[in-house]
């Protein structure tokens, strides 16, 4: 029996959740290397609302079991990742505030833009 991947409904984004992580940035997918458990994913940073990075490239890990909640990207596609990590290597997961920009559905679409709105106003790299 396989176990599928739960999280709660986020809803809103506020102060609160943005306490939550320690980079809040977009970017852009530059390599996924999948391994049995783990994927580590490289992004090109475009954007960053929250956190301090030590140069404009990340390594984001993610589970590679859909049934862990991790995220599955594709080489070239645009991203609004909310993970926690040091600087250089970061997680994150389904039941975070990540979402996929490219392949974004219309309620997808409506989410980010909010996200968006709000992380301009909030974000602590001024």
């Amino acid at each position: 029996m396989g176990f599928s991947c739960t999280c709660e409904s986020l809803g809103k984004i506020d102060k609160e959740q943005f306490n939550q992580y320690d980079l809040i940035a977009s970017g852009k997918i530059l390599s996924v290397d999948f391994g049995e458990f783990t994927q580590k994913i490289e992004v090109g940073i475009n954007s960053v609302f929250k956190g301090r990075i030590k140069k404009m490239t990340i390594v984001l890990s993610t589970s590679s079991q859909s049934g862990m909640c991790g995220i599955f990207p594709k080489v070239g596609e645009k991203w609004l990742i909310y993970a926690n990590g040091n600087g250089y290597e970061f997680s994150t997961d389904l039941c975070t505030r990540t979402k996929n920009m490219t392949r974004a559905n219309k309620r997808e679409k409506d989410i980010i833009k909010d996200d968006l709105t709000f992380l301009k106003k909030n974000s602590t790299r001024k």
